[in-house]
């Protein structure tokens, strides 16, 4: 599982993109998949798009616990950034490119 929980999250985020394939993380659904599976076809986007909602939401709530800013994304605009982000790395875990897409929309 993926986590956003220290008040020093902005510093840890970044230290955890840049070690990111280092990590160990246990994934459930599409979200485990690569990029490039979740951009084949129209139902494995729509899929996609569900477990991005989720997980986006997911990290909004930890924030939230935390005291930290939340991302005020629009659905379309998570789903525009998790696709900018794969698109440039097809074999990138869909999990990864949407933790990377969140921190880098949050830091906006």
């Amino acid at each position: 599982m993926i986590l956003l929980s220290t008040p020093a999250a902005e510093s840890a985020a970044a230290t955890a993109a840049e070690s990111e394939e280092e990590l160990s993380v246990n994934l459930a659904g599409i979200g485990a998949k690569t990029c490039g599976y979740w951009l084949s076809s129209q139902n494995h986007k729509s899929e996609g798009a569900v477990w991005i909602y989720g997980f986006w939401s997911g990290l909004n709530y930890v924030a939230a616990a935390s005291q930290q800013d939340q991302s005020k994304a629009t659905s379309s605009a998570m789903i525009a950034a998790v696709e900018t982000v794969c698109r440039r790395e097809p074999s990138r875990v869909l999990a990864a490119a949407a933790w990377s897409a969140y921190i880098d929309l949050n830091q906006r």
